[in-house]
């Protein structure tokens, strides 16, 4: 079991002691990595692509079915005819023929010509790189998922065979593209997008396009995005000046935070209840962490404003699985915030701070405008408003503290206020015209990179 996981365990007799190797190495732990591919020179000589080769070929025999490959290049062929000159046709058929390959052998020819043929057209600083998932990773999710089953009863297959599947289909972006993790970066400058990603058993081709891309007009929107309700997100003035170093800098540091981060949420010295290791409390928090991420996803992908605000009390609610302090009631308090945001200022490398932190700062900015709804002005007063206190009796509450106490009774409408409203609730919803900049939901994105940022936040002492 310790060397299949990568734990080090030590017997006291009738059990074991045991926590990750990199934790008693004090290394790096390896799960996920990253590497450049192509070479500058010649971004279409083959050779600079070989590593996909070696990494990646021990899956081709439980890669792509059969036929993949003539399927991927029909499709490709079909977007090339009918959109000749679409980017995101383009981009779409890469992606295909990339996960459609069968075997890794001939991934190099199908990344070089891609490249080459991108960079030479329309993305001039455009890169590719390779992140891995490990498969010490994928074992450590997997044996949480399987000692779900440890006691009197033994696990029970699938009609399909499978032993080992609780809970399989909640996480299987661990095994297969790391999606949940990865597309928020590539999100990052939403509703800028600056790379495009591939999937693969093993490892993402990551192709970085050299600068952020405008999102489409809305007047090229497909038919069913009409029926969205728009939440009007205005591009963020900081995405046009980007410069291609400083992706690449962000690539680099949020595959390298991800891997600390890995490391923390599989540490078994983590998930101690009464003296033994808890793996559903494991399982838990490996969901929680990637429906986190999905959440951040959706917010960072999604024009409709509804969805997105959806997903950013998704987000806020769920950080306390992670951290007892990382609260909603935190996550929306104003000066905690700008705190935040000045501490990740502090420790994000400056190189990369142009791809991260513009939506955070948009964030703060938004809770900050909050306060800006509160309209009567009978009841203002200097950086206060008046809200009756648990007496029904009137009291001077801060700015910041009713903007708070606002977007928790929208969230709590999301609920059906369950609960019975309280005096202070509606005079709250009467004191406000319901006005929110819609970067209010980047907060979830905010949230995120203070994880990222801190994974020491990640870990537990045992019950």
């Amino acid at each position: 079991m310790g060397a299949f996981v990568g734990w080090d365990l030590v017997s006291t007799g009738e059990s074991f002691v045991g926590r990750n190797l990199e934790s008693v190495a004090g290394a790096k732990p390896n799960l996920v990595r990253w590497s450049r591919l192509g070479l500058d020179t010649d971004p279409s000589d083959e050779r600079g692509y070989q590593r996909v080769v070696d990494r990646l070929s021990m899956y081709d025999p439980i890669g792509p079915a059969p036929g993949s490959w003539e399927r991927a290049v029909r499709m490709q062929q079909t977007l090339l005819q009918e959109h000749p000159t679409e980017l995101v046709q383009a981009l779409a058929g890469f992606r295909a023929l990339v996960v459609g390959t069968e075997a890794a052998k001939d991934l190099p020819a199908v990344l070089a010509g891609a490249t080459a043929g991108l960079r030479e057209s329309v993305f001039p600083d455009a890169a590719m790189y390779l992140v891995e998932s490990t498969e010490r990773l994928g074992r450590r999710y997997g044996v949480a998922r399987a000692m779900l089953h440890v006691g009197e009863r033994p696990p029970e297959p699938t009609a399909e065979g499978d032993t080992f599947s609780s809970s399989l289909k909640l996480m299987e972006d661990i095994n297969v593209g790391l999606g949940a993790y990865l597309e928020p970066l590539v999100t990052s400058l939403s509703p800028h997008v600056w790379a495009t990603t591939a999937p693969r058993l093993g490892g993402v081709l990551v192709f970085t396009y050299g600068k952020a891309v405008e999102p489409r007009p809305l007047l090229d929107l497909d038919p069913l995005a009409l029926s969205e309700r728009s939440a009007q997100v205005e591009p963020l003035a900081e995405a046009w000046g980007i410069q291609a170093p400083a992706f690449r800098a962000a690539l680099r540091w949020w595959v390298e935070r991800l891997d600390l981060v890995f490391s923390h949420l599989t540490q078994p010295a983590n998930y101690v209840v009464d003296g033994q290791y808890h793996p559903p409390s494991a399982v838990e928090r490996l969901l929680t962490f990637e429906q986190l991420c999905r959440s951040v996803q959706v917010i960072g992908s999604s024009r409709d404003g509804h969805a997105r605000r959806l997903a950013l009390f998704h987000a806020l609610d769920s950080l306390p699985g992670l951290n007892r302090k990382l609260t909603r009631e935190r996550a929306t308090t104003l000066s905690a915030m700008e705190d935040v945001v000045a501490d990740l200022e502090e420790h994000i490398p400056e190189e990369a701070q142009p791809v991260l932190l513009p939506r955070a700062r948009a964030a703060v900015s938004a809770l900050r405008g909050v306060q800006d709804g509160f309209f009567i002005p009978s009841r203002l007063r200097d950086g206060e408003i008046l809200l009756p206190d648990k007496n029904g009796i009137d009291v001077a509450v801060p700015l910041a503290t009713a903007a708070r106490e606002w977007l928790t009774a929208l969230r709590n409408s999301q609920h059906g206020m369950d609960k019975t409203p309280t005096p202070r609730t509606r005079a709250l919803l009467a004191a406000h015209t319901g006005a929110l900049d819609p970067r209010i939901t980047d907060l979830a994105w905010l949230a995120l990179l203070e994880v990222l940022t801190h994974p020491e936040l990640l870990v537990r002492r045992a019950r």
